[in-house]
This record gives C-alpha cells, sequence and structure tokens, in this order.
C-alpha cells in the first residue's frame, strides 16, 4: 500500500518536542541561573563545527558523533576517503567495481547512497542526479584533510534534505597550517601507483595551497574495473582587514573507470569523468559577538557511458529462456508467427518496424550541475545564549537523453532557511533547539526540527536526549527517470528500462536519541554510547511494474504488437519504477571509544547493533503493489572496529585496523554479502634531515584473505573479490 503525508499535517513528532522545553525551564530554575564558566566544564574535549554549525565541544552537541582526526588517518592506512569511514559505528562500505564506493549508516543503501550528506569545507557534494556521492572524482587528498566530522544521525536541523541517516563533514588544512612542499608516492600489488604533490605558502595577507595528483590501480580480481585519474586543486585566503576575510577553492579531475561485466546490457566499458568546482566565501567579523559569512559555490560532474550492443538477430541467438520461456529463443520463432510458416528473419523486422541494428543504451552518462548561495549569520545574544540561522537557495541540473529521454536539461530550485540556538540554561543543563523550512520546486515545503537537552552530570561525565525529523528529497532520477533502450540511435525507443511514473513524496525519518558522553582526560579516554530508535515512513523504492508498456513502434496490427511484445520480453519484461511504498523501524546501540593513554599511543573503538525489521514494495502486477518483509536483510547487524597505534621514540610507527560488517543485502544491483572481515597493518618510519622530513611506510591490506564486495553472483560471472595487497609509501616535505 503507498503511504503517502503530507510533511507538515504530522504533528506528533512536533507535541514530543514542544514537551522538553517546559521540563528544561523547570530543570535550568532548579539548578538557579549562573553563567557559563567556559573553563568549569571539558576543556580537554574537541571542539566541533557540524552538530549546529555553531562551534561546540563534544559535551555539547545534541547528537553523537565520530571524530576522525590525522592521527587516525595516519594510522589507519586508508588512501581513501570511503575506508577512513568504516572506523565510523555503523557504517558499511561497499565498492561495486575497483574504483567507485558507497558508503551507509544503517544500511538500505545500493550504490549510490542517497541518504548521507557529505560536505567538504562546506560545500555539499551530493550528487543531484543520482544522488551518493563519486568519491573517486572528488579532488581531495587524505593527507590535505584536517579532520573528518560525522554527524551519526539525522541532521536536516542544520544542513537540509539529505541529511538524512547522518552528515559527514571533511574538513581540509588551512592553507596556513602547513606551509612548504610535499611529495609522496604509493606503489603497490594491483598495479597501485600514485604520485602526489602539495605546496603551500603565503604572500602579504595572501595564504595559499595548490595539490595536484595521479592515481592508477586495477580493481577486482577478474573484473575488467581498472582506473586512472588525475586532478587539481586550489585553496587562497585573503585577509583584507581585521574584520574580513574571502576564501577560494577550485577544483579538477578527470578520470577513466573500466565498467560492465559480461553481460549483453553490462558490457566492459570505460567510463570518462570530468568533474570541477568553484567555490568563494565571504567571512566578515561585525564584532565579538556578531560575525556572518555568504557562501556561494558550484559543482559540476559528466560521465561519458554509452555502448552498443551486437545486432538484433545476434542479441536474440545468445539468448535462452530468460523470461521463462519453455524453449530458446530464435528469429525463425518470431517469423514464422508473421510469415505463415516460411523462414523469413527480413519480414520479421519490416513487420516490426525493426532493423538489424545494435541496440544502444547508457546506464551513467550523464551531466550535472548544483548551484547554491548562502548567507548564515553567528550570533552570541545574551552570555548563554547562543544562534546560528541563515538562508540559502540551491539549483540542480540534470541533462541526459539516455536518463532522461530528452536533449534538454531538468531543473529543480529549492530555498531553505535554518535557525540553531544553543541555550545554558545552568552550567549543568544545556538546550540545543532548531529546524531547517526548505521549498523544492513543484514539492510541498517541509520542516525539519530537532531538540535535545544534554546534562552534565559533573566535568566527566554528560547525558544527552534528542528527537529529530529529517526528510529525504528524491533525486533528479527518481522523479524523471525514461530511461529506454534504444535501436541503433538515440530516441528510436525500443524498450522501456526505467520510467518515472509519479511525482514523489520526500521519505522521512523519526530519531530519537539517548547518549552517554564520558570524557575522561587524566587516562586519554573519551567514551560516547548511544541508544537509538529511527522509524524511516514514505520509502523511495525502485521496483518492478510489470504494467509498464513498452513502445509500440506506431504498430496497430494485433499479432504484429503480440510478437513485439514477445520480442521484448527477451530484454525486459514492464519496467523499473519508484515509488514511495515501505518502511522501516530501526532499534539499537552504539559505542564510540578514544583511547590516548600517552601522545604515542591511540586505541579506537566502534561498534554498532541495530535491529531493522519492515517491509517495501518489490513488485506491481495489474495495479497491485506486492510487498514483504525482507528489509532486515539490507542493514548489517553488528558493525566493529577497531584501530590501533604505537609510536616509538626511533620514530617508527606500528598500527592495525580491523573492520567487521555483518552479513547484509546491498540494494539496487547489489547481493547478499556474507560477514566482511578484513585486518590492514600499516608499518612507517619517520626520518628528518636538514631542510626536510619524511617517512617510508609498509601498508598491508586484507591481511587475513579476499573477502567479497558488493557483487556475488557466480551465476552472471560476477563476484567483487579483494584479495590480500601490499603498498609502499614515501613521501617528503621541505620546509
Amino acid at each position: 500500500m503507498q503511504l503517502r503525508r503530507h510533511p507538515l499535517r504530522d504533528r506528533r513528532l512536533l507535541s514530543s518536542l514542544v514537551m522538553l522545553p517546559a521540563i528544561c525551564f523547570q530543570i535550568g530554575n532548579a539548578a538557579g541561573s549562573d553563567p557559563i564558566s567556559e573553563d568549569y566544564f571539558f576543556e580537554e574535549l574537541p571542539v566541533v563545527l557540524s552538530a549546529t554549525r555553531l562551534s561546540q565541544s563534544l559535551a555539547d552537541t545534541p547528537t553523537a558523533m565520530t571524530i576522525i582526526d590525522k592521527e587516525m588517518i595516519r594510522a589507519s592506512g586508508a588512501r581513501n576517503i570511503p575506508d577512513l569511514l568504516r572506523l565510523v559505528p555503523g557504517f558499511a562500505v561497499g565498492f561495486y567495481s575497483g574504483s567507485r564506493a558507497t558508503a551507509t549508516y544503517h544500511g538500505l543503501a545500493d550504490q549510490y547512497a542517497r541518504d548521507m550528506q557529505v560536505l567538504i569545507d562546506g560545500r555539499s557534494v551530493y550528487d543531484p542526479a543520482f544522488g551518493g556521492v563519486a568519491w573517486a572524482d572528488m579532488p581531495i587528498e587524505v593527507d590535505e584533510i584536517d579532520r573528518i566530522e560525522v554527524i551519526r544521525g539525522p541532521n536536516a536541523a542544520a544542513y537540509g534534505s539529505n541529511s538524512f541517516s547522518g552528515v559527514v563533514n571533511i574538513i581540509s588544512d588551512h592553507p596556513a597550517d602547513r606551509p612548504g612542499t610535499m611529495l609522496k608516492t604509493i606503489i603497490g600489488e594491483g598495479n597501485v601507483r600514485k604520485i602526489y604533490g602539495r605546496h603551500a605558502g603565503s604572500v602579504g595577507n595572501f595564504a595559499y595551497r595548490l595539490s595536484a595528483n595521479y592515481d592508477e590501480y586495477d580493481g577486482f580480481e577478474d573484473r575488467e574495473d581498472s582506473a586512472d585519474t588525475r586532478w587539481f586543486n586550489f585553496h587562497g585566503e585573503q585577509t583584507l582587514d581585521n574584520d574580513d576575510t574571502v576564501e577560494f577553492r577550485v577544483g579538477f579531475s578527470q578520470g577513466n573507470y573500466g565498467e560492465g561485466w559480461s553481460d549483453i546490457f553490462q558490457q566492459t566499458r570505460v567510463l570518462n569523468n570530468r568533474y570541477n568546482f568553484q567555490q568563494i566565501t565571504w567571512k566578515h567579523q561585525q564584532s565579538p559577538s556578531n560575525e556572518f559569512q555568504i557562501n556561494f559555490y558550484h559543482n559540476y560532474q559528466q560521465i561519458e557511458d554509452s555502448y552498443r550492443s551486437p545486432i538484433i538477430s545476434d542479441v536474440i541467438k545468445g539468448l535462452d529462456d530468460l523470461q521463462g520461456f519453455p524453449e530458446p529463443i530464435r528469429p525463425d520463432i518470431f517469423a514464422l508467427g508473421l510469415s505463415g510458416g516460411n523462414y523469413n528473419f527480413q519480414m520479421f523486422l519490416d513487420e516490426l518496424k525493426l532493423t538489424d541494428s545494435p541496440l544502444t543504451l547508457s546506464w551513467l552518462g550523464f551531466e550535472s550541475d548544483r548551484y547554491d548561495l548562502e548567507f548564515q549569520q553567528t550570533l552570541q545574544t545574551s552570555e548563554n545564549l547562543r544562534l546560528v540561522w541563515g538562508a540559502g537557495a540551491r539549483q540542480d541540473r540534470g541533462e541526459s537523453v539516455w536518463i532522461f529521454h530528452q536533449y534538454d536539461a531538468i531543473t529543480r530550485n529549492q530555498i531553505r532557511l535554518f535557525a540553531n540556538t544553543e541555550w545554558h540554561i545552568s552550567p549543568a543543563w544545556v538546550i540545543n533547539a532548531g529546524g531547517m523550512v526548505e521549498r523544492f520546486e513543484d514539492k510541498d515545503p517541509f520542516f525539519s526540527p530537532r531538540l535535545a537537552i544534554n546534562h552534565h552530570m559533573d566535568q566527566n561525565n554528560t547525558f544527552r536526549a534528542s528527537a529529530s525529523r529529517a526528510y529525504r528529497m528524491p533525486t533528479l532520477l527518481e522523479d524523471h527517470i525514461n530511461l529506454v533502450v534504444f535501436l541503433d540511435e538515440p530516441l528510436n525507443d525500443l524498450n522501456t528500462w526505467i520510467l518515472a511514473t509519479g511525482n514523489l513524496d520526500p521519505q522521512s525519518i523519526d530519531s530519537f536519541e539517548l547518549g552517554y558522553l564520558g570524557s575522561f582526560p587524566e587516562i586519554g579516554l573519551i567514551l560516547d554510547l548511544k541508544l537509538f530508535h529511527e522509524k524511516i515512513n514514505n520509502m523511495i523504492n525502485e521496483i518492478h511494474n510489470l504494467d509498464i508498456p513498452d513502445p509500440d513502434r506506431g504498430l496497430t496490427d494485433p499479432i504484429a504488437l503480440a510478437t513485439l511484445n514477445n520480442f521484448n520480453q527477451l530484454i525486459q519484461e514492464g519496467a523499473g519504477t519508484y515509488i514511495n511504498s515501505g518502511e522501516a523501524t530501526i532499534n539499537g546501540l552504539e559505542v564510540n571509544l578514544d583511547f590516548r593513554p600517552t601522545p604515542r599511543d591511540l586505541i579506537f573503538l566502534g561498534y554498532s547493533y541495530a535491529n531493522t525489521y519492515g517491509q517495501e514494495a518489490f513488485l506491481i502486477l495489474d495495479g497491485t503493489i506486492q510487498s514483504d518483509n525482507g528489509i532486515s536483510d539490507n542493514a548489517a547487524s553488528h558493525t566493529f572496529s577497531i584501530l590501533g597505534s604505537h609510536r616509538f621514540d626511533s620514530g617508527i610507527q606500528i598500527s592495525s585496523a580491523y573492520y567487521h560488517v555483518g552479513e547484509m543485502t546491498w540494494g539496487g544491483e547489489g547481493d547478499l554479502i556474507p560477514t566482511f572481515r578484513r585486518w590492514d597493518v600499516r608499518l612507517g618510519k619517520q626520518f628528518t634531515l636538514p631542510g626536510m622530513d619524511g617517512e617510508i611506510a609498509l601498508i598491508g591490506q586484507n591481511l587475513n584473505g579476499g573477502h567479497v564486495d558488493f557483487f556475488n553472483a557466480p551465476n552472471r560471472d560476477l563476484v567483487n573479490r579483494w584479495e590480500t595487497r601490499f603498498f609502499l609509501q614515501a613521501s617528503l616535505g621541505f620546509r
């Protein structure tokens, strides 16, 4: 049954949110109205930016967070950002080719994880066409990252639609923090070849960093999915005066990625990807308690992808019993039906207005743009109250004759208004409240609220309770897709593969969280515990609709139409589509432990248990939606990660990471993947020479043997299997 709910009519969550301030007000009165002592609580805790857009101590944030800093990045030995996210409790990462990855929090995702907001220096890199993030195309090196702040839970109150299950905020180094020149290279098994260079410096009041990178590597065993990528980025900051700064960021990448497998409709081929962005941010400090910024950015992405099958006669000869036919299908079966028993394949083609030409299609070829302008103001309205508010506008644009069945671009505009407050009602009690109102073109407006209360038992222990609602807007693809298999050339329609059949509503999530944060600086321990309940409604599902007809090619004769329909069943019967139908409930707990007893030692541990249940649609037949309860398979019940590191006096550092993700089924084209276990080790040696410093490191990945990733379909000759690999990394820094 299709579930449709107007986002502004459901008051149950809002009622529960309204109850909390009254309770907190009474608590605040009982505790007194003493002003906050900045030095009293948690001065050893990290200060984060992502939870509310306010700079906050970790103990004051309204939601659970994981912080991946430089020390963890180095110790992990990870070569890319998705591998770093394996450390986060509740995360699952899948590589559907050797270079293209998806990352999800609490599962329920396919190769385009559409429920995760990813920011790089305040710029959303979420792809408006397909959704998800093109990680391999991002022009940023892990060595440039200062830290990654991961919000483990909905955060649409701060960052809007698509901050549905969480937010990954990647914050790069400031150019002035690491002046000089650095060179890094990696070589290793799997034909890994990488060279990276960076130079940072300043001229007067202008600080800058230039970076360039080249990567090449093979992918999985037995797949033609090798890749080569090159990129460039620039980050500059001009200090205009004591109150004003302007930041400039630009980047470009170009990559060639092997894709496909031994299938007529997923042939092996090479994708040609291009990506670029431009960003400018003006920050002005009106006073110590009043500052604002204006941020504008543009993202552009292009994937060149199209291919041609063998000619129709060869396609038919190569297909056996794919759609339930009792015997192998051959051209003469169809020809007999049209020519009175005389074999005449050309007559078959003529009667159906076909030619013996290749099928032409593309699953991925498109261009997209995102233009975003935002104003934000941060105010300290009193000693105990801070506020950040702002407004923004965005235009998303997608263009693809393959995906949208038209040469003209599809656009969607959005406007938004947001506000978040932090109120210290006493030294021991903090309230965070806020929300965002968004209006998308051709959609009803919706409001994403959040309310949280934190109680500091003492300087080491904090309890947290929060409630929030978030929405995920359908992507341009989900709302407008009309993917057709063409005959010989675009718009010569033969078979409808996926068709958007209605104006989708956003899916929603209601999230409730109880948390504990323990900070024990005397032993270097930070412990975060989280109990959570999440309810997802109005899920956007891709299902198969057997009622969608294929193009009739102008035929009117019933026998010819029936024969064309039988022929099209060789390709696909019916078509895929997207609908709002399904719901899921996720209950569980998480542990995030960061233990650094000495400056040389690090232990990080993440664990998540999630009990997922619900139902989702999978088929439409004769107008009836059929659903099942198999949604629990789409999320891992247990995830676990541990990272340990020790640095010796000699400059040698040894570190090791272990990752465990329970059995789960990836959505979309993905498969059931058995329990994932991976063990990595890194051995590094730092050294210093006159005017330079450097490091040599040996990295081993998958030391416990190969594991399967995302695709596990031997019947399709498609199994993604990682094997044990070793890499040698060397870097030199010139001061």
